[in-house]
């Protein structure tokens, strides 16, 4: 092979690897654009003074906060999904903090969930949980309720905060039912163990969380 023909060659890879490196930052910009664009859940609280992690899971699990790595391995010791502990991650910190951040590695910030946008959502269960377990132990059949028992408790907090259920609040439910041990073929959890995570402890029938299953729970679930 000639000179000539080497340098073309050199010539024609420099410019498919820059067209391809272009492209994909071009892909990630307007994936932040789009992500930085989605609304965040303007919610009305008062404020404790002290710094809270608003998702049960994570609040029992205190994942480290060093950088993207470190919370990821800690997600999944506690019980996620590898593959779902690094989506939450990058998601997360992306929508919280924006492209750079997840260039850097960081974590996402487990005290700020309430700012991620698209995904945070106002009616949470912990908004009311002395009058929720109250219904859920006047529903409780052997010690257990239902997954569309959650529902109509998820659709009860956002009837009181005036807001609509929205698709992360959902996610939310399914994810409260699998963590803390639900059938999915009964579609029955304990209530000891729901509540028990929903005041930031590990319940005593802790299962693994994963995609598949947060997807059959949500498909069990009726929402109309």
């Amino acid at each position: 092979m000639t000179k000539e023909k080497k340098k073309n060659i050199r010539r024609r890879w420099v410019k498919t690897t820059a067209i391809l490196f272009g492209g994909l930052f071009l892909g990630l910009v307007g994936v932040d654009i789009l992500f930085r664009s989605l609304p965040v859940a303007e919610c009305s609280e008062e404020k404790s003074g002290k710094a809270e992690i608003k998702c049960p899971f994570l609040a029992f699990a205190k994942p480290s906060i060093e950088n993207r790595s470190a919370f990821v391995n800690d997600v999944e010791k506690f019980g996620m999904d590898r593959t779902m502990a690094q989506f939450v991650a990058l998601q997360v910190g992306w929508q919280q903090k924006g492209l750079w951040s997840i260039l850097r590695g960081e974590a996402p910030d487990i005290y700020s969930l309430e700012s991620v946008h698209g995904v945070s959502h106002c009616d949470l269960y912990s908004s009311y949980l002395p009058e929720l377990e109250q219904e859920a132990r006047s529903l409780e059949v052997n010690g257990q309720i239902t997954l569309q028992d959650l529902v109509q408790m998820k659709k009860w907090v956002a009837q009181q905060l005036q807001v609509e259920v929205v698709e992360s609040s959902q996610i939310e439910t399914a994810l409260l039912f699998v963590k803390a041990g639900g059938d999915l073929e009964t579609q029955k959890v304990y209530t000891e163990d729901v509540f028990t995570l929903l005041k930031g402890q590990r319940p005593g029938r802790d299962a693994l969380i994963n995609a598949d299953l947060l997807r059959k729970a949500r498909e069990l679930s009726n929402w109309d």
